[in-house]
């Protein structure tokens, strides 16, 4: 099973990267057409999650290597600092994307003035300092790092519960709550728009304005269920772990539910180029741009090694 798990790490640490590396290619392209405060957040997004798939590499790297990081406290506190960084800079993210929205529906006149170019950056500033202060804070605190490394490297094997309790507690479960209630007034107000548009007869203008929220809230709403059911059962565990000092779970289980979680991170990708039109757009032309190049670049090799026949 160890063997299975460290090929499945070989394979995330691989795709992790490329699939996200290629989301933001394809959002930079975007950005340069047309200034959008969501084109930004969905290129931290990714970026956040290629430093998850960065991390793997670090992670596959250490199964490769018999456990550096079992054999040492420190390191092992750095290894679980940086993995879970980008986890709550993900999860931050998805907020910002989905206040995002929830002011462009509820706001739209006032939008472009609260989401400017300033207040963007400052929001992505704040965001990566939260992130950064709440992922490393075994190494910061002392009270909330263990003596010595109990076991495997591990979250609770490194680090004492009331650090698992921070993030769960004080990140992950707030900020779920707050999309989940960001989505639901968001829905509501598109859903009234939409209804109001119905009734003054206007039925030739009801699709491109207003179904298009439907369909960007789908995608960050699948982006928000994907998220908690990879990454729930990993911190699921690890709470009832830290409540619970007579259950044992095993560290291979363990492994597994972590690499379950790092996952969301490759499906992200996917899930924008199936739901955001514009990036999936954009994913073809850049495709075909690429097959195209790859053709012509295959016949000039050809060319050059098929002599010319004199007659």
């Amino acid at each position: 099973m160890s063997t299975i798990y460290a090929v499945l790490h070989v394979i995330l640490s691989i795709f992790i990267p490329s699939a996200n590396l290629l989301v933001i290619i394809v959002v930079c392209r975007l950005k340069k057409k047309r200034s959008s405060g969501n084109y930004v957040f969905i290129l931290n997004l990714a970026a956040a999650d290629l430093l998850v798939g960065v991390m793997c590499i670090g992670d596959a790297l250490d199964d490769a290597t018999d456990a550096l990081f079992d054999t040492n406290l420190v390191f092992c506190l750095i290894r679980i600092c940086m993995d879970i960084t980008p986890c709550i800079g993900s999860i931050l993210t998805l907020l910002l994307v989905s206040l995002d929205k929830y002011l462009a529906v509820k706001l739209p006149l006032h939008y472009p003035s609260l989401m400017s170019k300033k207040r963007v950056i400052f929001s992505l500033v704040v965001l990566w300092v939260i992130s950064f202060l709440v992922g490393h804070m075994p190494l910061i605190s002392s009270g909330l790092r263990q003596n010595k490394l109990k076991g495997n490297c591990g979250l609770l094997s490194a680090a004492k519960s009331d650090y698992l309790y921070i993030i769960c507690f004080g990140i992950f479960i707030p900020a779920l709550l707050t999309l989940v209630c960001l989505h639901i007034s968001v829905g509501r107000i598109a859903y009234l728009q939409h209804k109001q548009i119905q009734r003054s007869c206007l039925h030739a203008n009801i699709p491109s304005a207003h179904l298009c929220y439907f369909k960007a809230l789908r995608s960050i709403l699948t982006v928000i269920v994907c998220f908690i059911v990879f990454w729930g059962p990993y911190y699921g565990t690890a709470i009832v772990k830290a409540m619970c000092k007579s259950c044992n779970l095993s560290p291979l289980l363990r492994d597994f539910l972590f690499l379950l979680g790092e996952t969301n991170s490759l499906i992200n990708p996917f899930v924008y180029s199936l739901y955001h039109k514009d990036i999936r757009t954009e994913f073809a032309r850049l495709m075909k741009y690429k097959r195209k190049g790859l053709t012509s670049m295959l016949f000039f090799k050809l060319n050059l090694q098929i002599p010319e026949v004199s007659m």
